[in-house]
């Protein structure tokens, strides 16, 4: 599911997969292509969510109860992706085991078979297992919540994965402009601006992609971010840039300020960040590690550089302790070259 440009006929191209196989069609602008891309998948949702719930037959304190649970819950209204991961994980488990029986041994069994075969046979990645964690851990939380259990056992990922290298990249002004050139050349607008908006605010781009008009104040000029990882909503500043930025958002009058789905501008931003690393020269790592977060990272690691102290700068990103802002500074603005004489 994808919003691309096509240079050979010079027209947009929205493609869905139904259950009857794929169905394209093309557009004139990408506004045109991205509206129905939406309306398309929005009328094919009841279709998929009855398709995800096969939980009927499930008693108190199930799996398959609480994914229900879960829905109307904690993921009522967010991306849908952990829902369905949380589905795939309750399918394999069986949707009337209770919550009781997914302790940390069961975990633990879990995460050892995952790497031989998932669901489609085929061995996953920590990455991937680490998603079906997640599902496991926001389930688990609802379960003591509810009192089905005393409390969550402990959960895998630091016993039993390895710990992911943290992303440490930093992108220059040269390498940004290059990557707004390669959606320029594309006519990405509405990419474009979510770009600007990630760079120059530093925010989530789920945060970015579910702000709704209703939290921005273009008169006093401030941005206030909900619905965010951790359930650490803040209100930030923006600049004069990123209020020119929603300004021209402002007239296309959604109800969303960037009305585009994350596939459609992770496919976007992967294509023009090639194109990029093309342009510049960059090799295999950089293209590896040069994601859609890096706009975050360097944003964050611009504040540090600057002189702000970190408990401000913990509070701009919203992280939930200081040590998570800590590890996103690495050192940075701190000038080590009077040390090496010592």
């Amino acid at each position: 599911m994808a919003v691309r440009f096509r240079n050979d006929r010079k027209k947009w191209f929205a493609q869905i997969t139904t259950e009857t196989g794929r169905v394209s069609k093309s557009f004139d602008t990408e506004t045109e292509a991205t509206e129905w891309e939406a309306l398309a998948l929005s009328a094919m949702a009841p279709k998929v969510k009855a398709h995800e719930r096969p939980f009927s037959a499930t008693g108190e304190g199930s799996l398959g109860q609480l994914v229900r649970v879960c829905e109307q819950i904690d993921w009522a209204g967010k991306d849908d992706s952990q829902m369905k991961n949380a589905h795939r994980l309750v399918r394999m488990l069986g949707p009337d085991t209770h919550i009781r029986e997914l302790t940390m041994r069961r975990l633990d069994d879990l995460v050892a078979d995952l790497r031989v075969a998932g669901p489609k046979g085929e061995p996953l990645s920590n990455t991937t297992i680490l998603k079906y964690i997640s599902a496991a851990s926001i389930m688990l939380k609802r379960a003591t919540r509810l009192g089905y259990i005393d409390q969550p056992p402990l959960l895998p990922e630091k016993r039993t994965l390895r710990t992911p290298e943290p992303r440490d990249l930093v992108i220059p002004d040269e390498w940004f402009a290059a990557l707004l050139d390669g959606m320029e050349k594309r006519e990405q607008r509405l990419s474009i601006a979510i770009t600007l908006f990630l760079r120059h605010m530093g925010c989530r781009v789920g945060e970015a992609l579910n702000l709704t008009w209703d939290r921005i104040d273009m008169k006093q000029g401030w941005v206030q971010f909900v619905k965010t990882k951790g359930s650490m909503p803040r209100r930030l500043p923006a600049s004069e840039e990123v209020l020119s930025i929603l300004k021209a958002m402002k007239a296309r009058k959604t109800q969303r300020v960037f009305p585009i789905r994350y596939w459609t501008y992770l496919t976007h931003y992967s294509d023009a960040k090639h194109d990029a690393c093309d342009a510049l020269g960059l090799g295999d790592t950089v293209r590896k590690e040069w994601v859609i977060h890096t706009l975050r990272h360097t944003r964050i690691t611009e504040l540090a550089s600057q002189g702000h102290q970190a408990p401000a700068i913990q509070q701009w990103a919203g992280h939930k302790c200081l040590a998570v802002t800590q590890r996103y500074i690495h050192g940075a603005g701190i000038n080590l070259q009077p040390m090496v004489n010592c």
